[in-house]
Formats: C-alpha cells, sequence, structure tokens
C-alpha cells in the first residue's frame, strides 16, 4: 500500500514497471512526440512513468494535468514537494499522488495516483524546468469504468409485442450501446438516452429501449471503442403462438411484484 512517501525494494519496483508496460502503449500525438497511453481500472493505482539521465535529488520536476487550465498534479523542488508543505497543488490531486523519493537519485521522475477515478482521465505531461532544451514526457491517461448493462422486461402486452430495457450506469470512455438478437444481429433500437453521470465526474449513464415480438435471448452491448473493451448482458423473452407472453414469463413478473409486495410489508 502507498503512503506518503512511496518506496519499494527492487522486486517491487520491477513489479511496477511490469504492470505498466501491460497496460500502456505510446503513439505519435502528430507533432513529433511520444504519448504513452495507459488504461487503469477505476479505484486501481495508476503509475505514470518520467525519467531523467542523472539524479534528480537536487533538481526539479513538474507534472501538471493538460485542460483548459492547467492542474498542478505533483511539484518536487530540490527536496520540497506537495506531500511535505509545499503549497500549489490542485484540490484534485490533495493526498492521492506519491512520488518515488528513494528512486530520485537514479532520476526516476515517476509518480503514482492513488484509487483513481473517471475524473482523472486526461494529458499529463512531465518536465524539467532546469533542463534546457524542454525534455517533456507525454502520458495519456485514461480510467476505465466498464459496469455490465442491466436489462430488463419493462412492457408485455398480449399483441406479442415487449419493450426490454438496457441501462449502463457510470460508465468511462463513454460506450456504444446496442441490442442484439440470438443470432447476433444488431437490432434497430431507439436512440439512446444519454447523460453525464451526475455522482462521477467523466462518466455517463446510458439507457437504450427496443420493441421486440418473437421469443428469443436478446443481447444488450457494451462497448468502449477507445479502449478496445466490451461487456454484454442477455434476457431471454419467450412469447407463446397466441401472441402473449408464455406462462413462464408471466410468473417472473408477478413474482417480482409479490416480492416487492412482501418487502414493503417486512419494511
Amino acid at each position: 500500500m502507498f503512503i506518503h512517501r512511496v518506496s519499494s525494494t527492487d522486486m517491487e519496483l520491477v513489479l511496477l514497471i511490469s504492470l505498466f508496460l501491460l497496460t500502456a502503449n505510446t503513439f505519435g500525438d502528430g507533432t513529433g512526440s511520444d504519448v504513452t497511453r495507459l488504461i487503469v481500472k477505476e479505484d486501481d493505482d495508476a503509475i505514470l512513468m518520467c525519467s531523467f539521465s542523472e539524479s534528480i535529488i537536487d533538481n526539479m520536476f513538474d507534472w501538471k494535468k493538460q485542460e483548459d487550465k492547467k492542474k498542478e498534479v505533483f511539484f518536487y523542488n530540490k527536496g520540497k514537494h506537495y506531500n511535505n508543505g509545499r503549497s500549489g497543488q490542485d484540490e484534485q490531486f490533495k493526498g492521492r499522488v506519491f512520488h518515488f523519493e528513494d528512486r530520485l537519485k537514479s532520476g526516476n521522475a515517476s509518480i503514482v495516483i492513488r484509487k483513481t477515478q473517471p475524473v482523472d482521465s486526461g494529458n499529463y505531461t512531465c518536465d524539467f524546468p532546469l533542463h534546457s532544451p524542454p525534455t517533456p514526457t507525454y502520458v495519456e491517461l485514461i480510467i476505465r469504468a466498464s459496469p455490465k448493462p442491466y436489462v430488463t422486461i419493462i412492457n408485455a402486452t398480449k399483441n406479442g409485442r415487449a419493450l426490454l430495457e438496457c441501462s449502463v450506469e457510470g460508465a468511462s470512455p463513454e460506450p456504444v450501446v446496442e441490442w442484439m438478437d440470438g443470432a447476433g444481429n444488431i437490432l434497430h433500437a431507439e436512440e439512446p438516452e444519454v447523460t453525464k453521470n451526475k455522482e462521477k465526474e467523466n462518466s455517463f449513464n446510458v439507457i437504450l429501449l427496443i420493441n421486440v415480438n418473437k421469443s428469443d435471448r436478446y443481447t444488450c452491448v457494451s462497448t468502449q471503442e477507445k479502449i478496445d473493451h466490451q461487456i454484454s448482458n442477455k434476457i431471454y423473452v419467450p412469447i407463446n403462438a397466441s401472441g402473449g407472453m408464455s406462462t413462464a414469463a408471466g410468473g417472473h413478473i408477478v413474482g417480482l411484484i409479490v416480492g416487492l409486495i412482501l418487502g414493503l410489508i417486512l419494511l
């Protein structure tokens, strides 16, 4: 567990770097600079790598988050930094960002952000202000929140139609949500209702409805194209020959209602 001054043995450092390499890749940003893309699961720690060619114990390094207004993430200057009295750190990162003090001698200016949230997603730079010319390091941090879709029958009619709802709450990055039939065909559905999650900044809620008129196993698929991630959930809709919902489905709905009533009585 990381504390205010993050230290590690050689073996621990190897494990941290290995974890970083498994979740990061590097690409160009179109300006000739390399950008490391790091994908981290929500609530996990993120290690942002940065290094210098010599000891930085008596040097200076500065981590910023590049937004409309740059945010101060972590600043180190000859032993003084945000975790030992220096002021100026953005509120978003207070008490959550630490450096590897025992690795400064080898030029390691990496930092760790603890318990990441979707709001931490963005572009970061590590710079050495005393070095000329500037040699910044660029990191794109993506916090992945991929909740499993919740699927349910919200309305069933006697004419053999059922209205299905798929709900995805708190996903980041924003997902594309689709309904598929049992054969894997994408079904035409209503336009999804997409809203920003009020509890978690930079995450989204998506609701997608669809009308179906035949018995089948339907799948709701949530795809986050930016991070090549996909998750789904299935529901079986039984419609009998007369065009109504089968006894099994009706019994399921009745059971839910009875359960709710019993729950209210107990309360």
